[in-house]
Parts: structure tokens; sequence; C-alpha cells
């Protein structure tokens, strides 16, 4: 019985809240009380207030001490209730639960209805399809399928403290389907060849890039070799902004698949609409006893340049920066 009590002022308590707050058939209530003085006005907007004077009123109605008190000796007179003091306990917690219950029911309501309301004013992120009930709602916005969510998950542009962390690492990336291909050397050598306007962009170190390179390759590298090891390029993101604009197809390869993967990560963070990743990369991937898992663009005979080309090289790249590097 307690519980069905406890329910029912629960229930009560936000329905009538909710009907004076917001009621079209409330409103004359809701002038005539914010009228009448300041206090029920400062009531009338507070969800707080309202829900624990209707949860106490609405207790007082129902509220029965049961059991006989005329010979208990701590009896409180309470309008026509005899109450015990033992039942005030029980009494503070019917309004607690009836307030506060109430209370979150409405904002959980209010919170419903206000999405509903930004859903029906919104578009697909994507496609810009007005929005429908089988909208999907990823991140605040609405999206008419997977694909427009994940196409606008790709070609999201992102800030560059997204993307590069304090000592100019590149920050790895969460892939998403369709993010981007990865290619094999034979097929970025096809795609190269079908599309003039596509470049391949060699993500190794300046010196392994001089040791051999695709045939028409840039240089603009992930990693600096230094005399104690590999360091971040933190002008990575800077390089490539400056001479490939992110419509233009980019193909990315390193020296086996694993700095590229991470370059195109960052540039599809970065908001570049076309990059693939060749798998393989130039040398190829290796086991830990050397043995050829996969082969890269150089075993497998493809056409390989040396030394700096002129305008593709990093030193004609970055300018300024390369003085940097060794």
């Amino acid at each position: 019985m307690t519980v069905i009590l406890i329910v029912l002022v629960v229930s009560v308590t936000a329905a009538l809240t909710r009907w004076i707050r917001q009621s079209p058939r409330g409103a004359p209530l809701r002038q005539r009380l914010s009228d009448t003085s300041p206090l029920a006005a400062k009531m009338l907007s507070c969800g707080h207030c309202l829900s624990f004077w209707i949860a106490l009123g609405f207790t007082l109605l129902v509220w029965s001490p049961g059991g006989e008190v005329a010979d208990a000796p701590d009896v409180i007179q309470l309008g026509a209730h005899e109450i015990r003091g033992q039942w005030l306990l029980e009494f503070g917690l019917f309004v607690l639960l009836g307030w506060r219950g109430a209370y979150f029911i409405n904002r959980s309501l209010d919170r419903r209805q206000a999405q509903q309301e930004r859903d029906r004013a919104s578009t697909c992120g994507g496609c810009g399809a007005p929005h429908q009930e089988e909208f999907l709602s990823r991140g605040g916005l609405s999206f008419c399928s997977t694909t427009c969510w994940f196409d606008f998950l790709r070609q999201r542009p992102m800030p560059r403290e997204q993307l590069v962390n304090g000592k100019g690492e590149l920050i790895p990336q969460e892939i998403y389907p369709m993010s981007y291909k990865d290619l094999t050397p034979i097929e970025a050598k096809e795609l190269l060849q079908g599309d003039e306007n596509c470049v391949y962009v060699d993500v190794r170190s300046i010196p392994e890039f001089q040791n051999g390179h695709p045939v028409g390759s840039w240089n603009v590298p992930v990693m600096h070799r230094e005399a104690l090891g590999m360091v971040p390029n933190p002008d990575f993101l800077t390089v490539m902004q400056v001479h490939f604009d992110l419509e233009r197809p980019l193909i990315i390869g390193c020296q086996s698949g694993q700095r590229s993967v991470e370059a195109t990560q960052a540039l599809i963070a970065a908001g570049y609409k076309d990059v693939s990743n060749v798998r393989g990369g130039f040398g190829g991937v290796r086991d830990a006893s050397g043995a050829e898992l996969e082969k890269g663009w150089f075993s497998l005979g493809l056409p390989v340049d040396y030394g700096e080309p002129e305008g593709r090289s990093y030193s004609a790249l970055a300018g300024g920066r390369q003085g940097q590097t060794t």
C-alpha cells in the first residue's frame, strides 16, 4: 500500500506541476496567481518550488497515520489528523519522494520535448534533407542515414589542437567506416596514371626519400630523422595545407604503411576529402625475422627515382623550415 501511495503522490505531483506551468488551459490560472502576489509568480516560474508545494498538499490529502494513537505519548495534532511523532519521518519521506520524483520526471520530459523541437527544425547534417522521425541522432546533429553520418565524420575539419599535440606528434584519430581507401602499390600506380590531379605524398623522412621513392612523389615527412632518432614533424599538416587543397586526391605512402596510416587519418580529420593509404608502402611489410609478408613499391619493381626532385622535395615545400632537420 505504501508503494502505491508513493507512486500516486509522484504521479499526481508531476502531472499537476506540468499542467499548471505549461498547459494552455492552465494559462488563466497562471495569470491569476501571478497577478495575485509576487510570491505566487515566483513559485510558478520555479519547477522546484511548485513541485514541493503540490507534493506537500497532496500528501496531506492522502495521509493516514493509521493505528491507535490516542494513548501514544507523542501525539501531534495536525489539522483533523492526530499523528504520532514516529510517523513524521514517513510523512516527510512521502513529500520528498513526491517533490523530487515529480521534478526529475518533468525535467526528463522537458529535455525530450526540446530535443523533438530541435529535430523538427533540423535537417540532415550530411545531405540537408528535412528531418524525419527515423533520422539518426549523433553528437547533437541528425542524419538521414549511416552513409551521411560517415560522410560527415570523414569530411569534418577538426581544430589543430585535436590533430597535433604539444610535442608536434600527430594525435591518433578514430577510424570511421569509409574514411579512406587502402591501396596496394600497384593500385596506387594505376590510380596515379588514370588521374593527373592525383598525387603521391611520401611521408618518410628526408634521407629515406632521397634513397629512393616512387617516381613523381612529393616528400612531406611526418617524422624527421635526427641524431637521437626519429622526432615528430610539427609542420606536417601546415605544409600539406599550404601546397594541397582539400579537394585534391592524395595517395599517402611511407616505408611499410604504419606512418602513412597516421598521416592519412590526420589529413581526413583536417578536412581532406579524398585520401588513400598505400598498404605495404615503399619497402613492404616484414616480420621480426625479416621475411617479407607484403611487397612494397620497390620490391614490386615499380618506377623509382632518387635524390631530391625539383619542387617536390621537402626543402622546396617547407622553405626555411628545412634548416631545422638533418
